[in-house]
């Protein structure tokens, strides 16, 4: 072979196009791994290009305001998703859609048909969805298709999105949901909804300002995990209540600044626990630590971790008697007590109980106080968990900063700490600073 003929075959071999030549399987997986507006753009490459982006089975749409934030002086309509996201559905043909999101901000058109994009998607076998509408118009519903989807496994709606389920709609494969900021029709909506996800692992809920549900009721036997967030921070209505019949239950998580009234059925496979409450949450800790409906104790025989945010004084005594009935706890975290706990001059104090809980006396490996002020109630406390928890391995102290606390005392303070009596001879007794 020439030196010319060599030549023209590396020319040859270069020039070709490897890629094209994928199968479509291949070049789909491929285009799955790109933003959807590049995969769509490779139909104009050729021919053999034209339809393949069409069979990528995840799409994902996103305004460029979606963040809360408006540059006022870009013009997001040049570069509005809506359209693209309206007209690359209707050419879309992949069989199945494994995953569809969908954030739209406030420059958003409040006439795009966003119920006929959800209903195309659940007509494919949708198996999740994410949904995010934060458009300057009402809350709208969705189709009630999508509360009878047989496929979906995963659901997350956001914001300007109205709950309004049919009573004889069913999502029997359902087992994460995220409801985030949504609107509910009424009480009853959310009920419909809930019960009828009979294989619900994973709620996700967190509510917004002016919510118009007063009494939330979560009744999921299937739920293996909660996360409960209510910030209504800016106002406060003693008729608000929440309900949580869940007994499967492993994983509960609470945020919760507003509920007056709380109430929770029996939870004999909970495992890890993190409550942080507002105002009266010292009823809360006693419906999970004392007697249920029927009278009978409430027993925590899962429970291995627990971490509590306070935001009142008494919280100890019904603290210790969660812990009486948490025989298994191996994690105990107090979280940020003392920044209610010292205004107006509000002493941090309790009752010494007769018996130790035997978490203490037999589990508790790790124990940890955030924001720790060294108030005289929250000393004896410290000194009775030390003092009874003979398997603590680790206690680590949080140490409060205030601008009216000099590094001597802080100094002081530590030493003092280190001379506390503990049960256990190999703990070790930590300190930091936030």
């Amino acid at each position: 072979m020439t030196v010319e003929e060599k030549i023209e075959n590396i020319e040859e071999t270069t020039c070709k196009d490897m890629i094209s030549e994928l199968p479509d399987d291949l070049l789909v997986r491929i285009l799955s791994l790109v933003p959807i507006k590049y995969a769509v753009a490779t139909m104009f490459l050729s021919k053999r290009w034209l339809s393949v982006w069409t069979m990528i089975p995840t799409l994902e749409y996103q305004d460029y305001d979606i963040e809360d934030y408006v540059d006022y002086n870009v013009d997001y309509h040049d570069h509005a998703v809506w359209n693209f996201l309206d007209q690359s559905m209707q050419l879309h043909k992949a069989p199945v859609i494994d995953f569809l999101c969908v954030k739209l901000g406030y420059i958003c058109p409040t006439d795009v048909d966003v119920v006929k994009w959800v209903e195309n998607a659940v007509s494919r076998c949708l198996l999740d969805l994410e949904f995010k509408l934060a458009w300057s118009a009402d809350p709208t519903s969705f189709p009630k298709s999508l509360y009878s989807c047989e496929s979906l496994v995963k659901l997350t709606l956001c914001h300007k999105i109205l709950v309004d389920v049919p009573s004889t709609e069913c999502l029997p494969s359902l087992r994460k949901l995220s409801l985030n900021c949504v609107v509910y029709k009424d009480e009853s909506s959310i009920v419909r909804f809930l019960s009828g996800c009979p294989v619900l692992k994973c709620l996700y809920v967190k509510r917004k300002m002016n919510d118009n549900v007063k009494k939330f009721t979560i009744k999921v036997p299937s739920l293996l995990e909660l996360d409960y967030t209510n910030e209504h921070l800016d106002s406060y209505d003693e008729e608000h209540s929440l309900i949580i019949d869940t007994p499967g239950l492993e994983d509960l998580y609470i945020y919760d600044f507003l509920g007056d009234s709380s109430s929770i059925e029996n939870m004999p496979f909970l495992k890890c626990a993190s409550i942080s409450l507002g105002s009266n949450h010292e009823k809360f800790l006693r419906s999970v630590s004392s007697v249920s409906s029927l009278a009978s104790a409430i027993k925590f025989s899962r429970l291995l971790k627990l971490r509590i945010c306070p935001r009142e004084s008494d919280w100890l005594e019904p603290l210790i008697s969660l812990l009486e009935n948490s025989p298994k706890l191996k994690e105990l975290w107090i979280d940020d007590v003392t920044i209610v706990a010292s205004q107006d001059g509000i002493a941090l104090s309790w009752n010494q109980p007769i018996s130790t809980p035997g978490c203490l006396s037999s589990q508790l490996e790790t124990f940890k106080w955030k924001e720790y002020g060294g108030t005289e109630g929250e000393e004896q406390f410290l000194r009775y968990v030390l003092a009874n928890s003979k398997c603590l391995n680790t206690a680590i102290i949080d140490m409060k900063c205030t601008l009216t606390m000099k590094y001597e005392e802080e100094y002081l303070l530590m030493e003092k700490l280190k001379d506390i009596p503990r049960a256990s001879t190999t703990s070790q007794l930590l300190f930091k600073y936030l």
